[in-house]
């Protein structure tokens, strides 16, 4: 959309900066009446320098041209309000800069704050996020491995299928391996809240594990809680028939959202955009046409309107699910009085990366931005970080790989590659 902020002001800086994501940014009034909101000039012209990758103090110092101890001053002012998250690696503290989405955008609603305007906030994320599209179109539709998936309900799956559910697609083995768990307030029913909106959903019921849960509870913005109380909150997700969104990765994964299908943005994506077949989970759900009795329960409470009430030749009422519209959440599955609908395996499994950095690479090289993510700020490349990138390309299927290969144009990837038996 066009948008008539000056061109090189430190908020269109930055947010060319956040569309080197592998989501992006799109430029628009509205993104940049947002940044104003969440930080002032100056902070946006020293966040816009800031590289993808995550950074140190004396890294932060050299970019900024400002000694250590200014530059932890900011960095650490920057953090206490989630426009940086901070987490300790090999005994040293680093910093990063979140992608507006999961990131600062929902750090922003997690809790109430006084010190930001958090109605205006909340209008100005509807018009940019729902209405104008760009941002969630950008996010949703550009490519096979997506930023989130949907975890299905334990409790309906069928005993035959039970041992077919691996670690990783279980909320509860998330909640039982994280080391920190924080509980905040649900970003999108907050925001619809201040909009008049909301529906009467649990607000506090927002999951975060792992790094983000630490960086969030140590500066406020998630309480720290206990596997067990988690799992009270997931069960109580389960009776409010709140579907559970969560990071798409196998380890570490760093967020569970409980969604409904009015106020959640993503939800409201799947079925604005029609995704559902690459944000879902690994099962999908069937009717059984000769126990349904047409109560049409299940069609009144499928999130993504994925099934309708259709009439059968004999005149009667039937359910019908739109295989291509289902997330397989199994929330119609506990709703049935018939027991007529039933959660089994898909044909083809869901491409879920082992981890956040190999989720990350994975998406840039959908969206031709990996070169962004490989070579951006070279001041700050390290052997480190080279060495995970390439380990996470090397991961990749053999399209993606030779995708990668093209963006990066690198004889050194290339026999890399050769030589793990990739194309």
């Amino acid at each position: 959309m066009a948008h008539n902020h000056t061109a090189g002001s430190p908020y269109s800086r930055l947010q060319e900066r956040l569309d080197r994501f592998p989501q992006g940014a799109p430029a628009s009034h509205l993104l940049f009446d947002i940044l104003k909101i969440l930080m002032n000039e100056k902070e946006a012209a020293l966040m816009a320098q800031m590289p993808i990758k995550p950074f140190n103090v004396k890294q932060a110092a050299e970019i900024w041209k400002l000694s250590e101890c200014e530059s932890q001053k900011v960095l650490d002012e920057l953090a206490s309000r989630a426009l940086l998250v901070d987490m300790e690696q090999k005994g040293e503290q680093v910093y990063a800069v979140p992608p507006p989405m999961a990131g600062f955008f929902e750090f922003s609603l997690m809790r109430v704050r006084d010190d930001i305007d958090q109605k205006a906030l909340s209008e100005l994320f509807y018009q940019y996020i729902t209405v104008e599209e760009d941002f969630m179109r950008d996010l949703v539709c550009n490519g096979d491995i997506q930023l989130g998936r949907i975890f299905v309900k334990e409790p309906q799956i069928p005993d035959e299928y039970l041992l077919q559910v691996l670690d990783y697609e279980r909320a509860t083995n998330v909640v039982e391996t994280a080391s920190h768990i924080g509980v905040s307030m649900c970003y999108c029913r907050h925001k619809a809240q201040h909009r008049g909106t909301a529906c009467d959903a649990p607000m506090d019921i927002c999951m975060t594990f792992n790094t983000t849960a630490a960086t969030l509870i140590k500066y406020g913005h998630a309480r720290e809680i206990d596997a067990a109380e988690c799992k009270d909150l997931l069960q109580e997700a389960y009776d409010y028939n709140l579907v559970q969104f969560g990071e798409n990765v196998q380890r570490h994964v760093n967020f569970i959202c409980n969604c409904c299908g009015c106020c959640c943005e993503a939800l409201n994506a799947i079925r604005r955009f029609a995704v559902a077949q690459t944000i879902c989970s690994n099962f999908i759900t069937r009717v059984a046409q000769d126990s349904c009795v047409g109560c049409g329960k299940c069609a009144k409470i499928c999130p993504v309107n994925a099934i309708e009430m259709v009439t059968t030749d004999d005149g009667r009422k039937k359910a019908y699910i739109t295989p291509e519209k289902c997330i397989g959440c199994g929330v119609c599955v506990r709703h049935c009085p018939t027991r007529s609908l039933l959660l089994e395996p898909r044909p083809n499994r869901m491409i879920t990366p082992l981890d956040t950095t190999h989720r990350i690479v994975a998406m840039a090289t959908e969206r031709g931005k990996l070169q962004d993510l490989v070579f951006d700020n070279r001041v700050l490349f390290s052997h480190r970080l080279l060495a995970a990138l390439l380990g996470s390309i090397l991961k990749l299927p053999g399209l993606q790989k030779w995708l990668a290969q093209k963006q990066l144009k690198s004889r050194y990837l290339e026999t890399l590659i050769s030589k793990a038996g990739g194309d």
